[in-house]
């Protein structure tokens, strides 16, 4: 049978034609639909060449649209390198590499959510390695443009990655494997430079080992050609029992230059915007670990291992909210199931130009720099158990430290202290032998101005996130050269700028502080301060005090609610005083004040203290008790009250002597008046050439402090003995304001024969009982006066004798006067009166009127006289106490006077300011 060859080879051509074009439509329409799958809106390329080994193209554009991003690429020269695939790896060809001579890449973002498959993709480990993606790749330079803070962000450079084309997958059999494909890529070669304006980063880094194995990795960043960082990381599996190990090293032996490298930052993450003062150009960085733990989520938590870092900045360098640091660190941690505990800490730091936190230090306390310096130390003694930081467990695990902190400007601040603190919660520190000192030219607080203030504060004690117990030490005190009021202040102005102290020294060696607090709450609970207390002043000021060093020695007991202070002062002269200081800080301050003087030794101490003391006041004997209250309300006006007692208190004021005062009497100041009153006063004998007494005294005076000479003086008892009577003074109140007072003084039954004996005039001799009444005017500007005083003699009368040469003289040239020298050689009187007045210059004037007779005239025939006497009173007085009637004191004085007058004829002066 003969065969149609021709139809059936043109049926079969017509077949493979329509087969063709039937597949090439096919393709062109799986083509399309692949790449509107993938949002590819523009593929387009020239120069294509293709071969067995790759393919090649001059020049490729592609465009990609998706809901959630738009792509743009644009590359140069690029190849790709492919091999015909082995068995087991499929069909398709390996990439084997992947070159580029310029790629352009522009990513932008839309607006909006990030797709579903976005928003929470977790990245497994190891990571999985396409396995399409080639095993070189080299862009020997790309421009791309990515999503960044600032919007979007150009990055520029050149990249090249190697990894490894082993065949072990292949001869494991396990080619479906992503672990083993991942493992078959190591190592891996990377180098990354990157250019940004005239600057230049390269990257090396390498990886190698196994992701399920030993995994070593290794980096070195370089900026402008110099090697700046260096980083090594391995990564070690144990076995089967599921533990890790970590390891690696961070070393940065040189600072860059990173302003430029900051600015570029900020583009791509927001970095504080706070000023950074210029970058040192100098420091290194090195950090090492070496750390083990499960190889799961909870490696920190049971991490175990050692953690060194060593940091040097020789030149300031920037930390943000503190200020510059410059200096050095080193620290050694040591973990243990997730504990970190610090091995080794040794620092040289110092911080200049601080930050906006030094504005909440006092002006005249801010420093304008810090230096720290920390040193491993010997271990100290372990606490007590009734220690609080024992009590709360915070006793365990201490490391010993020397710590050095001193500061220039300011308060010039320096501490030093062997101290220890924990290295795992809870925290304490337990400070060993430690000492503070500050120091200031001058500071002004609550009034007062101090002159070179200066703290030295020695303390031992421990703290914790809860409680402190501190103990100072004996060289704890606080020295101001100068302390004085400032100028305009409030309530006595004039007086209070009168205040001085010089060369004031507070100790407070052995006391004890301690606090409870809550840190979190910033709350304190509990702060007490108790122990000795020492004030010493080598000189004070005051307008009642004169000047002289002083001494206090006493205890301190405060707390949040009040302060106590109770101890004695003591004046250089000798004088003490117990002093009890109650302070609640919301209530009123009380001081109470206990004195005692005894003999003549301690009243001339106490004469040494008080401006106000009289010159010429002295004590001869005697005891004075004293006791006052000072109160101050926290809003209100101070108030003082006080008690005085003499017991056979004697002495002399200027020529007046008194002997065995016996009184109590009350004081009290209330705002800005004194009110003095005595219930009873006694006085034995009170003697200025004319002895009275006992004298008997009770009253009350109450003036304004302004002008104590103003007052108000009520007298509910006064009289006293005197010439065989009593002078006496009938109750009332007298207002000085108003002066002259008058006082009416009452004189009964004084004796004739007592006072002729006391006048210094020979041959001079009388009786009878003398009473009358003087009133007294009294002004505290002027003195004392009496107008119209009257005094007369008692019946039945008395007798006169009178021999004087000096009546006879006047008789041999009067006629008169032979009769009146003749009557009062013996005169017997029944009437004696006298008119008395005296003025402030101490001229006493009387005016007697006698009636009566004398045997030696007219045969005892009745006669009357009327006689004027004038006679100086304190001449009178002088001349009795230079008699030697008083006291040996007082005549010494007395001829001390005259001595003095004698060198000035002119000084008609009567006191004796000695």
């Amino acid at each position: 049978m003969r065969i149609a060859w021709k139809p059936l080879g043109w049926g079969l051509f017509t077949v493979l034609v329509l087969s063709i074009l039937f597949g090439i439509l096919a393709a062109r329409y799986l083509w399309s639909e692949a790449l509107q799958q993938n949002g590819i809106e523009t593929l387009e390329w020239r120069g294509l060449e293709l071969s067995f080994s790759g393919v090649s193209v001059r020049e490729l554009r592609l465009t990609q649209s998706l809901p959630t991003r738009e792509i743009a690429l644009h590359g140069k020269a690029l190849g790709f390198g492919w091999r015909s695939p082995e068995w087991g790896e499929g069909w398709l060809p390996k990439l084997t590499a992947l070159t580029a001579g310029y790629l352009e890449l522009d990513w932008y973002r839309k607006p909006g959510e990030q797709a579903a498959g976005e928003q929470q993709q977790v990245k497994p480990w190891p990571p999985e390695i396409p396995d399409w993606l080639p095993y070189e790749m080299t862009i020997q330079q790309f421009k791309v443009t990515l999503p960044c803070e600032t919007g979007r962000c150009p990055l520029a450079g050149s990249l090249s990655i190697a990894s490894s084309e082993s065949d072990s997958v292949l001869e494991s059999g396990s080619a479906s494997s992503s672990l083993a494909v991942a493992n078959a890529r190591l190592p891996i070669n990377a180098n990354v430079q990157l250019h940004h304006e005239d600057h230049q980063i390269g990257v090396l880094a390498n990886l190698d080992g196994a992701w399920d194995g030993d995994l070593d990795f290794s980096a070195e960043l370089a900026i402008d050609g110099t090697r700046y960082l260096s980083v090594e990381s391995g990564y070690s599996k144990h076995g089967a029992n599921g533990l890790v190990s970590w390891r690696g090293s961070v070393n940065m032996p040189d600072l860059p230059r990173t302003d430029w490298l900051l600015a570029w930052l900020q583009t791509w993450q927001s970095i504080p915007s706070e000023q950074w003062p210029e970058q040192p150009e100098t420091g290194s960085v090195e950090v090492s670990w070496q750390l083990q733990g499960p190889g799961n989520a909870n490696f920190l938590v049971q991490v175990a291992g050692n953690v060194k870092v060593q940091a040097r900045v020789p030149q300031p360098w920037p930390a943000p909210g503190l200020g510059t640091i410059s200096g050095n660190v080193e620290v050694a941690l040591q973990a243990d199931q997730g504990q970190w505990q610090p091995e080794t800490l040794r620092t040289d730091l110092e911080l200049s130009h601080p930050a906006a936190w030094v504005r909440k230090v006092p002006e005249l306390m801010r420093p304008s720099s810090l230096m720290l310096s920390v040193r491993p130390a010997q271990a100290l003694a372990p606490l007590s158990a009734s220690s609080p930081a024992v009590q709360t467990g915070s006793g365990d695990a201490l490391l010993p430290l020397n710590v050095e902190l001193s500061s220039r400007g300011g308060a010039n601040v320096s501490m030093r202290s062997h101290l220890a603190v924990t290295t795992k919660a809870p925290w304490m520190v337990q400070l060993g032998k430690t000492q503070l000192t500050a120091a200031l030219p001058k500071l002004e607080a609550a009034g007062w101005r101090l002159t070179k203030p200066r703290v030295q504060i020695a303390l031992t004690g421990s703290l914790n996130t809860t409680t402190a117990a501190l103990k100072f030490g004996e060289s704890t005190f606080l020295e101001v050269e100068r302390l004085e009021p400032l100028s305009g202040m409030t309530a006595g102005t004039a007086t209070a700028n009168e205040t001085l102290l010089k060369g004031l020294h507070a100790d407070l060696g052995k006391t004890t502080l301690n606090a409870n607090y809550r840190v979190e709450q910033g709350e304190l609970d509990k702060l007490s301060l108790e122990g000795p207390v020492s004030v010493k002043a080598k000189q004070v000021r005051h307008p009642q005090l004169l000047p002289q060093p002083w001494q206090f020695s006493g205890r301190v007991n405060s707390d949040l609610a009040h302060a106590d202070v109770a101890g004695v002062l003591r004046a250089n002269a000798g004088t003490t005083m117990n002093l009890d200081l109650t302070f609640p800080y919301q209530g009123r301050l009380t001081l109470e004040g206990k004195m005692q003087v005894s003999g003549e030794r301690e009243a001339e101490a106490l004469s040494r203290i008080f401006s106000a003391w009289p010159p010429l006041l002295t004590v001869s004997g005697g005891t004075l008790s004293a006791n006052a209250t000072y109160r101050q309300p926290r809003n209100g006006t101070m108030a003082a009250a006080g008690k005085l007692a003499f017991v056979d208190w004697s002495g002399t004021y200027d020529r007046t002597a008194w002997s065995k005062m016996n009184a109590s009497a009350e004081f009290q100041l209330d705002g800005d008046r004194i009110r003095l009153s005595t219930p009873e006063l006694t006085v034995e004998e009170v003697n200025p050439g004319l002895p009275v007494g006992p004298v008997l005294l009770a009253g009350t005076y109450e003036a304004p402090l302004a002008k104590l000479d103003a007052g108000k003086l009520i007298l509910e008892q006064a009289n006293s003995d005197a010439l065989g009577g009593e002078i006496h003074i009938q109750p009332g109140s007298w207002d000085l304001a108003q002066a002259p007072v008058t006082i009416p003084v009452e004189l009964r039954q004084l004796s004739l024969a007592y006072l002729l004996q006391l006048y210094p005039t020979e041959g001079l001799a009388g009786t009878g009982i003398l009473s009358g009444t003087v009133p007294v005017l009294f002004d505290p500007a002027t003195g004392i006066r009496v107008e119209r005083g009257r005094i007369d003699a008692l019946e039945p009368g008395g007798r006169l004798q009178l021999t004087a040469e000096r009546l006879k003289a006047l008789a041999s040239q009067n006629e008169s006067m032979t009769l009146v020298a003749q009557a009062l050689e013996d005169f017997r009187y029944s009437v004696l009166g006298s008119g008395i007045d005296y003025d402030e210059n101490g001229t006493l004037v009387l005016t007697l009127h006698l009636k009566g007779s004398s045997p030696k005239v007219g045969k005892g025939q009745p006669v009357v006289l009327n006689i004027n006497l004038e006679e100086n009173i304190p001449a009178l007085l002088r001349s009795l106490q230079l008699s030697g009637r008083v006291s040996d004191a007082v005549t010494e004085r007395v001829k001390k006077l005259f001595k003095k007058r004698e060198r000035n004829p002119d000084d008609e002066s009567g006191d004796l300011l000695e």
